[in-house]
């Protein structure tokens, strides 16, 4: 299949510095390079600062703005009064956490593959009587079916990232969202390894909440991250924190008894990290240009390539599903016996090649600028490195 992006590639790829280094950078699941237009927006945003102007406050409303709107568009919210900004994807699960108004023997369901982000918020309800039932996966996969299976009178909420970390194993959504809003269990979905590598359509899936960070496959500063709320999430929820920003008209700052807002704007509660919005906002209008389907698309070339190839070495074993629709942009894959993972990843290193190595196993992510050519580059180094036969 060729890639949508394919005639595009060159242009792209000019916007990354590093990809005339020499560097393949196949490492997006982890942190991503900064292109030189978010740079450039970050540094012009910072020099106006730096002179002092009188519409600072007004260039950066705009900013703030565009990429609620932005935002909106990639996950198909309704409307942009349900996009708060916070700082990540951890920063966005103890908001909802803190936040429901739970009850004692309320049950919320996880599984064992989650990065802790996705898992340390909740463990901290327990003190307030709810229970956490941890899904053991199935041949590192969690299946819908398994998760239909878990549900109990008692369950509350389901939160499960739409594509896993370890093993890129993308979560049916839709599927488990319909099933949640059939029985009145809150959706809730961690983001962070999905979200630039394609969109999410929250209504379609019923989804009732997205947290994600923005350092990964959405390519903006660490510390710049968004949270998406339902309304019917909103009807449970009582906002853990407020601010001078939380009121109908913050400026009327004498006003102390004026009404909260009623919208998911109410949890940003201070001056915002602008920078990092800023960077957001243009890496998103960016991605948006080249189009998320036809990103999806790309990446899922370039990880058929990698699944195939990795599959047919048998001294390993990948973890990642081979069908495509099952997968996100990570690969995953144990090296053979006798080779370390992070003695691997040092190797490639020093090859100028970046990927990662996770709990044994060695990942790569490559994103929408990345070309078939550097692929099998990254797949050479590799099967020289692990001793892989003919």
């Amino acid at each position: 299949m060729t890639s949508p992006l394919a005639p595009h590639l060159g242009i792209l790829r000019e916007d990354f510095p590093h990809t005339r280094e020499g560097v393949i950078w196949m490492n997006h699941a982890a942190v991503s390079p900064l292109s030189s237009t978010v740079c450039n927006e970050i540094h012009r945003h910072l020099r106006v600062r730096n002179r002092g102007p009188f519409n600072l406050f007004e260039g950066s409303q705009q900013a703030i703005a565009e990429c609620r709107g932005r935002i909106a568009g990639l996950i198909g919210a309704p409307s942009t009064d349900q996009i708060a900004f916070t700082r990540n994807t951890s920063d966005g699960l103890n908001i909802i956490a803190e936040g429901i108004r739970w009850n004692k023997g309320d049950e919320i369901l996880l599984n064992n593959l989650e990065f802790p982000a996705n898992i340390q918020p909740w463990r901290a309800l327990e003190r307030r009587g709810v229970t956490l039932r941890i899904l053991k996966n199935r041949n590192g996969r969690i299946e819908t079916e398994d998760l239909v299976k878990a549900i109990t009178p008692s369950t509350r909420l389901l939160s499960i990232s739409a594509v896993q970390y370890q093993t890129g194993h993308r979560a049916d959504l839709k599927a488990i969202g319909q099933f949640c809003s059939e029985h009145n269990i809150l959706f809730v979905v961690d983001a962070i390894q999905h979200l630039g590598a394609g969109a999410i359509d929250v209504q379609s899936a019923r989804i009732d909440a997205v947290a994600t960070g923005g350092h990964k496959w959405l390519m903006a500063p660490m510390g710049a991250g968004f949270l998406y709320l339902s309304d019917q999430l909103k009807d449970q929820f009582d906002p853990p924190r407020t601010g001078w920003l939380s009121v109908e008209d913050p400026l009327k700052m004498h006003l102390y008894e004026q009404p909260w807002l009623d919208t998911a704007r109410r949890l940003e509660t201070g001056t915002p990290g602008i920078i990092g919005i800023i960077g957001l906002n243009r890496s998103l209008k960016t991605l948006s240009n080249a189009g998320y389907l036809k990103i999806e698309q790309h990446i899922s070339s370039l990880t058929r390539t990698l699944t195939e190839t990795i599959e047919s070495w048998n001294e390993c074993r990948l973890a990642t599903p081979l069908d495509p629709g099952q997968r996100g942009g990570i690969v995953t894959f144990t090296p053979p016996a006798g080779k370390e993972a992070s003695s691997i990843t040092a190797a490639l290193q020093k090859q100028k090649i970046a990927i990662s190595d996770r709990e044994g196993m060695l990942r790569i992510s490559p994103h929408f600028y990345n070309t078939p050519e550097e692929v099998e580059t990254v797949l050479g180094s590799l099967k020289r490195e692990l001793g892989i036969k003919e």
